[in-house]
């Protein structure tokens, strides 16, 4: 039986309330979205004069309708939308709308935030849900419902879900997730708008509960009620990573942030030590937030925090050796004499081996074989919780072939191992080899750390767990 937000997710027929046969209008592309999508449910395109649009019969109005409706998508402008919510309140069978018209409280201006109240307090006596206003929607891979006027996206399934408090920035998340040399798939998607009703702290709730949701990214700018917020995150963490990108770290982004969502930005020293407190594992960049979801998805949580990083560049292993250290969480691996004596017989003389502790720089000379055997060596140490592989081949090492050698390898430990193949289309085949065989790979040194650096985070909260009985 449906309740609440599947309404939106698993929306069984979806109204679009200025659908258009103009290619170039929002309307145009959400019903594009999906019949193309293969959404398998009732589509409904609301257009005053258009008798067609995109091979589906097109109806004057919400109550010329004779199926039954479940969900609304509002495109058309702000101030025709009451009509649009009394038209469904009068129908009785909606049960959710998506909100795209923008031009409400977000603007700041009173008439306009009365317009909201006004369109809230109808959904309300109806019983309708409502995303937005100034909302793109849902997406649910799952079963091919698509509100968004997003197009050329991956829609793969995975058992990642995000929020987003920004459109564009949600979009743009999931635009370069498909922008990978594997394109990394989804599994929900939700963008909350003016949070009129439904906001980030429900989705939230809903992704906790969804049996194909096993991790959860955000874009955050900002929340009313940090309390329960805080009260929802720290329940999801025992069970879920949570990777969360706040901005506003600084005085004029916070006031940006308050400005775009109208949300408490508040002090961003208060939202890092209560995201450390509850599990939250806190992004910097986008980057770093798609980075965390590709090994998060593909990789097993290391056991400790002890990393070995095993490079055939110099220059790139120094600049991943450099992120490393600037964390707090990460120490280096210890490797034992065996290791080491080993290490240095498989390896070019020119090797520099455990010089500092952890770091082995295997030089240019060393072919796919040697690639392979060292990994294997520190794999299997007691001391190495998990590897950064850096490679930068040269025209006479086949990354290929060392691709397939390192998959070899890394089946046999389960440890995470994090690699970084150096750069553009000479290495694509490789990249694509490795990240099909769940191996996430990445375009420079200290993004691949970054996102083991995210992996011993989530392994350091895991044991605080666990010591405190939880």
């Amino acid at each position: 039986m449906k309740t609440g937000l599947d309404y939106f997710f698993y929306a069984d027929s979806v109204a679009i309330v200025g659908a258009t046969d103009n290619p170039g209008k929002a309307g145009n592309q959400i019903v594009k979205n999906l019949v193309e999508g293969g959404y398998q449910g009732q589509i409904y395109p609301v257009h005053p004069t258009n008798k067609e649009i995109c091979g589906l019969t097109c109806y004057p109005d919400l109550l010329s309708i004779a199926g039954s409706i479940e969900l609304i998508v509002i495109v058309i402008s702000d101030f025709g939308v009451p009509e649009v919510m009394r038209q469904a309140a009068k129908r009785g069978d909606i049960k959710g709308a998506v909100i795209i018209a923008a031009g409400f409280s977000e603007t700041k201006i009173p008439e306009r935030i009365a317009l909201e109240e006004e369109v809230l307090a109808l959904a309300r006596e109806a019983g309708i849900r409502v995303f937005g206003p100034n909302c793109v929607g849902v997406i649910n891979t799952k079963n091919n419902v698509d509100t968004t006027f997003v197009s050329h996206i991956n829609k793969e399934f995975r058992e990642f879900s995000f929020i987003s408090q920004s459109g564009a920035t949600g979009a743009s998340i999931i635009k370069f997730a498909s922008d990978q040399p594997v394109p990394f798939g989804f599994n929900k998607w939700a963008h909350v708008g003016n949070m009129s009703d439904v906001d980030i702290l429900e989705i939230l709730a809903y992704y906790e509960k969804d049996p194909d949701t096993k991790a959860i990214g955000m874009y955050m700018e900002g929340v009313e009620n940090a309390t329960e917020f805080l009260q929802v995150a720290k329940r999801v963490t025992k069970n879920k990573p949570l990777l969360i990108l706040k901005v506003g770290r600084s005085e004029m982004g916070s006031q940006a942030a308050a400005s775009h969502t109208g949300s408490l930005a508040g002090a961003d020293r208060i939202y890092e030590g209560a995201f450390k407190q509850v599990g939250i594992n806190r992004v910097s960049t986008i980057d770093e937030l798609l980075d965390a979801a590709k090994a998060f998805s593909m990789q097993p949580i290391p056991k400790g925090k002890k990393i070995c990083v095993l490079t055939e560049a110099g220059g790139p292993g120094i600049i991943c050796m450099d992120e490393l250290g600037l964390s707090e969480n990460v120490e280096m691996a210890e490797l034992s004499e065996g290791c080491v004596k080993k290490l240095q017989e498989i390896l070019p003389p020119m090797a520099i081996v455990n010089r500092p502790q952890g770091y082995i720089d295997m030089s240019a000379a060393a072919l796919e074989k040697a690639h392979a055997e060292a990994l294997e060596l520190v794999l299997a140490e007691e001391g190495v919780d998990g590897v950064i592989l850096i490679s930068v081949p040269p025209t006479f090492l086949d990354s290929t072939k060392l691709a397939k050698e390192v998959v070899k390898v890394t089946a046999k430990h389960n440890k995470p191992v994090l690699t970084c193949l150096m750069a553009g289309d000479w290495v694509k085949d490789a990249r694509v080899l490795l990240e099909t065989k769940a191996m996430p790979t990445f375009d420079l040194p200290q993004r691949a750390a970054r996102a083991m650096i995210n992996l011993v985070k989530r392994n350091d909260f895991l044991q605080k767990l666990e010591k405190e009985g939880k």
